[in-house]
């Protein structure tokens, strides 16, 4: 297996943890206040989307990179 490969793994991986995180995180914050979207910020709730949004893009163009160049 290349390193290319191999890094390019890892990366989508590591992608898809910050992901799994990110909406860990926002679930922790619901059940901390009951299910009331009111009591959360705002700005952290888009802070949260952006990171769950930007790690699941860049893992499926990852997957997409590897799928196309792949061995």
């Amino acid at each position: 297996m290349p390193l290319r490969v191999l890094l390019l793994k890892v990366l989508r991986f590591g992608s898809f943890g910050v992901a799994v995180a990110a909406a860990l995180v926002i679930g922790i914050e619901l059940w901390k206040h009951s299910g009331d979207m009111t009591a959360l910020h705002p700005g952290f709730l888009i802070m949260m989307g952006v990171l769950l949004a930007a790690g699941l893009w860049l893992a499926r163009s990852i997957g997409r990179e590897l799928a196309e160049h792949g061995p």
